[in-house]
Formats: C-alpha cells, sequence, structure tokens
C-alpha cells in the first residue's frame, strides 16, 4: 500500500471571527458528479472548536469551491459539556436522518480538559442545514466502564445494529509542568445510535516502545467483509504517525503500522505530524484526509491510494 499526496486543501488561517486557526478531523461525504463535502473543525479566536465544510471536486481535490459562511455546530451554552468547543467526530446516514457524532470539550482543573461524546441531527439530503443537538447533554460520558474520558467515535450500522470504535482514556500523568493523557480504542454497540452499551472492550492499543496515545481510528469494512483501519499513534516524545491495522470480526485487530504508506514529510507543510485520517471511495479510487502541523494546526491535505 502506498499513497500518493496531493497537496493541501484548507487551513483556517484568521478567515473569520469562527475560522481563525485549524481545520482538523476532516470527514468526506459525497454530492454527487465528482463533488465531496469535506466537514472539519475549525477554532474561533478562543480557540473553541466549531463545524463547518467546504466543497471539492475529487478531480482537482485542492481546489476549494465553497466554503461555509458560518459554522454548522457552534460550541454549546455555558456549563454545558461543550461549552469549550464542538468538533466532528463522525457521520451517518439513517432513515432519512443524518446524525454528527461530536466530541464536546470543557476546560479542566485538575487536567487539561474534559472531554465527551455528544449528537446533533438534521434531515438528510439538505447538505447547508445546521445540526441540531439531541440534547444538552452527552451520549457518552465519563462512568463506571469509563473512568477518565470518552472521545473521537466512528460508527457504522450492520445488520441494524449499530457499532461504535471510539478513543477511551487510560490515565493523566505528569511530564515536567503538564499534565498528559495517554488513550487508545474501545469498542460498544447499540441498538439505536444513542444509547450504548459500554463493555470496556479494548480492540487497539500500543505497539511502540513509548506510545501513549493512539486517535482517530477510521474503519472500513471491505466487499469481503473484512475490516480495515487507519489511525495516528504518538508518544509524549515523538508527534503522530498514520498507523494502519486489519480485521476479520472488527473487534480483533492486528497492527500492521509498517504498511500504512503514508508519513510525515517534515519540508513541507505538514512539519511536525501528520495524523487524523479519513479514508473514503471515490468515482476515482481510494483517497485519505489527512491532518498536518501540531495536532492539526497546518490544516488538511489528500492523498489518493496508487494502484499496483
Amino acid at each position: 500500500m502506498r499513497w500518493k499526496k496531493l497537496g493541501r486543501i484548507f487551513v483556517a488561517d484568521n478567515h473569520s471571527e469562527w475560522l481563525h486557526s485549524h481545520g482538523t478531523v476532516p470527514i468526506a461525504q459525497p454530492l454527487g458528479n465528482y463533488r465531496y463535502r469535506v466537514y472539519f473543525s475549525a477554532r474561533d479566536r478562543q480557540s473553541r472548536s466549531n463545524v463547518n465544510w467546504l466543497d471539492i471536486d475529487i478531480r482537482n481535490p485542492t481546489k476549494v469551491l465553497n466554503l461555509s459562511k458560518q459554522p454548522l455546530l457552534a460550541p454549546g451554552p455555558l456549563g454545558c459539556f461543550d461549552d469549550n468547543g464542538a468538533m466532528a467526530c463522525w457521520i451517518v446516514e439513517r432513515d432519512g436522518i443524518e446524525r454528527l457524532y461530536y466530541q464536546g470539550w470543557n476546560l479542566g482543573v485538575t487536567v487539561s480538559f474534559y472531554v465527551a461524546v455528544g449528537v446533533a441531527e438534521r434531515p438528510a439530503g439538505d447538505p447547508d442545514h445546521p445540526f441540531e443537538r439531541i440534547s444538552a447533554g452527552p451520549i457518552l460520558d465519563r462512568c463506571m466502564a469509563e473512568p477518565l474520558f470518552i472521545t473521537n467515535p466512528a460508527v457504522m450500522v450492520e445488520n441494524n445494529k449499530w457499532r461504535m470504535w471510539y478513543l477511551s482514556g487510560r490515565s493523566w500523568t505528569r511530564h515536567a509542568d503538564k499534565v498528559l493523557p495517554s488513550y487508545d480504542v474501545h469498542y460498544a454497540d447499540s441498538s439505536d445510535g444513542v444509547h450504548w452499551n459500554l463493555t470496556g472492550q479494548q480492540v487497539l492499543t500500543f505497539e511502540h516502545p513509548g506510545e501513549i496515545a493512539i486517535a482517530r481510528f477510521c474503519p472500513l469494512r471491505e466487499a469481503d467483509g473484512s475490516y480495515k483501519a487507519w489511525y495516528s499513534y504518538r508518544g509524549n516524545d515523538w508527534g503522530y504517525h498514520i498507523g494502519f491495522a486489519v480485521s476479520a470480526d472488527g473487534l480483533n485487530w492486528t497492527r500492521r503500522d509498517d504498511k500504512a504508506g503514508i508519513d510525515r514529510n517534515p519540508d513541507s507543510w505538514e512539519g511536525s505530524m501528520i495524523c487524523y485520517p479519513f479514508v473514503f471511495d471515490t468515482e476515482i479510487g481510494r483517497m485519505m484526509l489527512y491532518n498536518g502541523g501540531r495536532y492539526g494546526d497546518a490544516g488538511f491535505g489528500i492523498a489518493v491510494l496508487e494502484q499496483g
């Protein structure tokens, strides 16, 4: 497997009050006729995440055709779980509804942040319609099975069963003058996509020396029923790389990070990291959206899977 990088698509660079910086965790959805809408999360001038979009033609994907004029989802009310930011994670269309799973941020005191998972919805087929929260509270938060945090879900519906792969907080530890989190990938299931059975089942964890975090797990089910996934992994002393894993059932994963076929170019716009992949199939082949820079502060680019 080898990915050919096609260039950077977007970085927020003081475009507006809410498009002030970054452009993280991109998600692509087809609009038809080679056009795709890419949802992403930028930061406002208060460094709070909010959900935006842009349109591209996949045949010339680094040219932005349209850019949202206002956020589709803004930070929540003061005191709610998402009052310091709402970051898009995954979109599922089901029964005429588009459901956006997002992570909400609160600032912490003893630790730097608290994060939980919320849901917003809108009618399918209306890509300009804002998402509306189904509740002011999260659908997944700290609990007996997950005492530290739950974040960054990927969701599929298979045979009327909702399946979720999410990031599970393992620990917070002190490093010099900072308190840093560690997290890997757990699994949950549901009958309706809102009320989830949290088993605490770990499905992907660390393999590399010094590794402390796995982020943006992006699974795909292939035509033969097998699964592949891309994600980013890092240590406290080294930045994110993109990894790759395979599975027969979506539960038992084998890491093949040496087969990921893509790594950062420190002399390009990507700089210090390459992270947060989203892999999707298009009319011209399999593509990957990904972030560069320090946790996506250099925006996002695109690559195509080379054949042969």
